[in-house]
């Protein structure tokens, strides 16, 4: 018994969070101060975000020591995008203080983890670099706000200043709130997310609605929310919303990348390869674009160039096991079918679970009669789930 109390306490000791079950929660006070030109409800807005931001901090250490993202290589500046990415958070008490002369307001934030869905939340995030790229710009925004919010206290704190620079500090103070406002209504969109996809996208559109009212030039928020009208189907919204994300900032590979995903979707797919291209002149490490103008040459039959753009796809990140089916969709296509299968082979190893992994090595053990482990993997695809009424018919007549 001694034994497992000295484990659990070690094991606290490392992980400096409560984990009851598979939930893991920091709780986090931060205590700001008001008053001058700082209203009550603009300390409150830097308050709330302070104390979320460094209660994700705080989870970094732990998101930065797992094993997907030590093999990703991921920077430093993405840590705290990725714990945005697989965390939710909240405001659980506020209360107002007094210290001396000085008035102020207590906020305590909560923020939870499910672990039991961490490693396959945060390898989604880094398969999909464009949406981890939305967060660590809402994290950099929220970062240069703050940055702003500093350097107006200290001029608070001055003493001395004309009517003219009290009313100039007030609105400087009111406008970088609702900066911080915005970027909160982003990370309500966010928090949506269950780890595979975002299962509301009404429901993200309203938020993100809300934080492009409140800040019409928050190019973000228009790409996420171009993201959501494609979910729905919705492509000549997402196009739009696209579009003005690239008015706002012409550099915008996430708007490149995602309208690219959206002209292919309508079967564009000369202008979605010229989006990705945009992407890669831009970014040239950018992963997804590869992969994505990959599947648009292959829908373009043009297999050594989809081969090419898979091929550096997993240069860059090696762990995506679509990538490997994908390409090796296009060696079939090519009746190279012993490179076809060894990718197979590779994406079944990086996701046992890849129906579509099996079906396609199914098809190419058959095209070098190789009918009995033919036969099997088109057994396990429908075991896993893709197995159609065609597919059935198909097995039946190969597999007697």
């Amino acid at each position: 018994m001694n034994r497992l109390i000295i484990i659990a306490l070690f094991a606290f000791l490392l992980l400096p969070l409560s984990a009851f079950a598979e939930i893991k929660t920091v709780t986090h006070t931060l205590k700001q101060p008001f008053g001058g030109s700082q209203s009550p409800d603009d300390a409150r807005t830097a308050g709330i975000a302070r104390a979320k931001r460094e209660a994700l901090e705080q989870f970094g250490t732990y998101i930065e020591s797992t094993t997907v993202v030590k093999n990703a290589q991921v920077d430093s500046d993405e840590i705290l995008a990725l714990t945005a990415g697989v965390t939710k958070a909240e405001v659980v008490k506020q209360k107002n203080f007094t210290d001396g002369d000085a008035f102020g307001i207590e906020i305590t934030v909560k923020v939870e983890l499910d672990s039991a869905v961490l490693e396959k939340s945060l390898k989604r995030l880094l398969e999909d670099r464009n949406h981890l790229k939305d967060l660590k710009a809402a994290r950099e925004r929220e970062k240069e706000l703050l940055a702003q919010i500093a350097e107006l206290e200290k001029e608070n704190e001055q003493k001395g200043k004309t009517e003219q620079q009290t009313a100039k500090l007030k609105n400087e103070f009111k406008a970088v709130s609702r900066g911080l406002t915005a970027v909160e209504w982003f990370d309500k969109a966010v928090a949506l997310w269950d780890g595979e996809k975002y299962p509301n996208p009404k429901k993200a559109i309203e938020y993100l609605t809300q934080a492009i009212r409140i800040d019409p030039n928050y190019a973000s928020a228009y790409t996420f929310r171009g993201g959501e009208y494609a979910d729905l189907k919705q492509l000549d919204r997402a196009i739009a919303d696209y579009d003005q994300a690239i008015r706002i900032d012409p550099n915008n590979t996430n708007a490149y990348n995602y309208r690219g995903n959206a002209y292919a979707k309508l079967n564009q797919f000369d202008r979605a390869i010229a989006d990705h291209d945009q992407v890669i002149r831009l970014e040239p490490n950018n992963v997804s674009s590869y992969f994505y103008r990959g599947k648009a040459y292959n829908e373009l039959k043009q297999f050594d160039r989809a081969i090419a753009d898979y091929g550096q796809f997993i240069r860059l990140y090696p762990y995506g096991a679509d990538a490997y089916t994908f390409r090796g969709l296009a060696y079939a296509n090519l009746n190279q079918f012993d490179r076809a299968i060894a990718d197979f082979d590779q994406a079944i190893r990086l996701d046992p679970n890849d129906a579509s992994a099996y079906n396609s090595r199914g098809d190419a053990y058959f095209e070098l009669n190789k009918a009995q482990k033919g036969c099997a993997d088109l057994k396990k695809a429908c075991k896993l789930g893709v197995c159609d009424g065609y597919e059935l018919a198909r097995q039946k007549k190969r597999c007697k």
